[in-house]
């Protein structure tokens, strides 16, 4: 789908993946062994894109360094020089101006869900308690995609604290630092401390990942995300990629 030697590597068998029935890749050669990757990642994905890691770690023989964080705190860090050979965005527009060769866009996504701690599993909530003032809530700033994506689905919400990513959010709920935050529904199922604060479908607007590479690291780290075992890890966390 997608695809450096360093200048030292004179004549070094190149490295080619391929995938076997069983969705694992298969490297040939022996350059890989001494390189690494970066990947910097939207904060909502810290689980999967982990464990998706490990196993890449274990098949390709590169060494992964992964940093997570709020999309817009990533892009900016890239536009102030840092440098990543995979970038997993919340949001595509924050990829607009970064020297990516390779982008998809909608590589999977995610939906919005109100949640309260597992401590309160037996008070009980309703929507219209995200307007009332005696009620401490959490939620993502507007401008980040969290937080964009909350205004959209919810309109003004009567919060108390305005986080930078969803985990923020998140633990503020999971540590029962207030009644009630929107998070999303990956959060939800990987949180063992935190329950929906009430019945509730999966309704869009969404958030829309999307994830790019260049040089031909990370562009084999985006090939391996089409695997079989990849999609597996992306589905038993909650995220949809077919």
């Amino acid at each position: 789908m997608f695809f450096s030697a360093s200048a030292a590597s004179i004549i070094t068998p190149s490295f080619s993946p391929a995938i076997n029935r069983a969705g694992w890749f298969i490297f040939s050669g022996c350059s890989n062994q001494d390189k690494e990757i970066t990947i910097s990642a939207a904060s909502s994905l810290t689980e999967v894109v982990s464990t998706v890691v490990r196993n890449y770690e274990k098949v390709s023989n590169v060494k992964a360094k992964t940093i997570f964080g709020g999309s817009n705190h990533l892009a900016a860090q890239l536009r102030d020089g840092a440098s990543v050979d995979v970038f997993i965005t919340a949001d595509s527009k924050l990829l607009e101006g970064l020297n990516f060769r390779k982008v998809i866009k909608d590589f999977t996504r995610n939906s919005l869900v109100v949640v309260k701690p597992l401590d309160f599993v037996d008070q009980n909530f309703e929507p219209k308690d995200l307007e009332l003032e005696e009620k401490l809530i959490a939620i993502c700033s507007e401008g980040v995609p969290c937080g964009n994506a909350t205004k959209s689905r919810f309109g003004i919400v009567n919060a108390d604290t305005y986080e930078l990513n969803v985990k923020a959010v998140l633990a503020r709920v999971s540590a029962a630092e207030v009644d009630l935050g929107i998070v999303y529904e990956t959060d939800l199922k990987n949180e063992p401390k935190v329950v929906a604060a009430w019945p509730q479908e999966k309704t869009c607007p969404c958030v829309s990942y999307a994830v790019a590479s260049k040089g031909k690291v990370g562009d084999d780290f985006v090939e391996f995300l089409d695997s079989k075992i990849a999609k597996r890890i992306f589905h038993e966390h909650g995220f949809p990629h077919e």
